[in-house]
């Protein structure tokens, strides 16, 4: 059933290219918020509902072991950075969203400390912590004799972004987290061992460490970011756990009246242990695309940017339950001040 949400949550429409936005100009608060609308879907075997704003993302009942089906979604979001920047304009601290991942509904809110280095480049530290009101997921989500209950997922951990690294337009971001799910059962319901079930456990540790190039053509009208990155899902359950490749290539076409940023991202993760469900380990694939356009000026407005985006991505896994895929088209009103 389609649902629409009645409170704002994290947009996910974001789509960072750059390591860090450039410094602002003046010391003081500063920053800036997106707020539109985004409708799609999403299919996932292990995603259950935002909580709170009655917004489904799976279903309660299954009947069989199979890939996911479809979840119509539309929803309000917001994307924002609002922070103080201390005189001299070399230090800056701020609240921001972070979106971690689409597939997965993972946004987090980072409290950030940023310093420009006049030689070393400019570094970052974030604390991350699921973004309010987050996502729930399945308690058990390979039950098929009943309704499955939902419980509450979480994660926290940090962040350490190093831009313009001695001087150069090389980047590294590098990211760890731990993931919490409030009751988690997996594999409950199937009669399976305690050895068994432990296979199945999908809290533990996420390691990403990403390194981006950053390049500038036609004196900044278009930039382009490639970026390679190591991810490492070190969870609990030794058949949930991944690790493998991401390469993104982002491109910023940049001019007075016209904005458009694009992102294409392809990840090949290797998982390390059998699924005793399924007898097959959990290797996949994922490829995402992202388009969003920015209109100043339009309609007349001086302070508000008109926007509008587009995202899809798809996780293809050799188990069939554990693929996932998702699309979202969304609508906005970009603000700085």
């Amino acid at each position: 059933m389609k649902k629409t949400a009645i409170a704002i949550v994290v947009s996910a429409m974001a789509m960072p290219v750059l390591a860090l936005d450039p410094m602002p100009k003046e010391a003081g608060f500063s920053g800036h918020v997106n707020l539109g609308v985004g409708t799609g879907s999403i299919e996932s075997n292990f995603l259950a509902r935002v909580p709170g704003i009655d917004v489904d993302l799976g279903d309660e009942t299954i009947d069989k072991l199979d890939s996911p089906d479809d979840e119509s979604i539309t929803l309000p979001s917001v994307n924002y950075n609002v922070g103080y920047t201390f005189a001299g304009q070399k230090t800056r601290v701020f609240l921001g969203s972070d979106l971690e991942s689409f597939l997965k509904f993972e946004s987090s809110t980072a409290l950030s400390l940023r310093h420009d280095f006049d030689r070393m480049g400019n570094m970052q530290l974030s604390l991350l912590a699921s973004a309010y009101p987050g996502v729930d997921v399945w308690q058990d989500p390979y039950k098929t004799d009943g309704k499955r209950e939902d419980t509450e997922f979480s994660s926290t951990g940090a962040r350490f972004t190093w831009d313009k690294i001695l001087g150069s337009n090389f980047e590294l971001k590098a990211t760890a987290r731990e993931i919490d799910i409030d009751d988690e059962r997996s594999g409950q319901s199937l009669g399976l061992s305690k050895a068994e079930r432990n296979l199945l456990d999908r809290e533990g540790d996420v390691t990403r460490v990403e390194l981006g190039y950053l390049a500038k053509f036609g004196d900044g009208t278009h930039v382009l970011r490639p970026s390679v990155a190591y991810i490492d899902r070190d969870l609990d359950g030794d058949a949930m756990s991944q690790d493998g490749y991401e390469v993104v290539v982002r491109y910023i076409y940049n001019t007075s009246d016209f904005r458009w940023v694009n992102s294409v991202m392809f990840q090949s993760l290797d998982g390390d242990k059998e699924n005793p469900i399924f007898d097959e380990v959990n290797d996949e694939d994922v490829v995402g695309l992202g388009s969003r356009m920015f209109f100043p000026g339009a309609f007349g407005l001086e302070k508000w940017t008109p926007n509008v985006g587009i995202v899809w991505a798809d996780g293809d896994s050799d188990i069939d339950f554990n693929d996932s895929t998702g699309w979202m088209l969304s609508a906005g009103m970009f603000r700085k001040f």
